[in-house]
């Protein structure tokens, strides 16, 4: 996972478009720590991840509307985003992570 430690390195990605999921989390959040992230990784192998800590990047999450954690968001096109989508459970996770590559929909 890479970090997303600023907003301006958020607008980069955002304007490029290329895809890219956002995982949005802080140190102390108990729900974070319950995603299987080697699953996720393993399924997703060519998708990038960026992971913004909450506490230290605090615009990016509420331009991406993100009003909880652990929560997603998935960059699709320039300047196009799905989500945010909040969940602990990485099945769940993982189902909205392949509709979104899958069917591109717009949330």
């Amino acid at each position: 996972m890479i970090p997303l430690l600023t907003h301006e390195q958020f607008e980069e990605l955002y304007a490029t478009g290329k895809q890219r999921l956002l995982y949005f989390t802080a140190d102390w959040c108990g729900a974070c720590k319950r995603i299987d992230w080697e699953f996720l990784m393993d399924e997703f192998p060519e998708l990038p991840v960026y992971v913004c800590d909450v506490d230290v990047n605090k615009y990016t999450p509420g331009f991406c509307g993100v009003r909880s954690i652990p929560n997603f968001t998935m960059i699709t096109g320039p300047k196009q985003t799905v989500g945010p989508n909040q969940s602990s459970d990485t099945a769940k996770v993982a189902t909205w992570i392949t509709i979104t590559l899958n069917g591109r929909s717009r949330k």
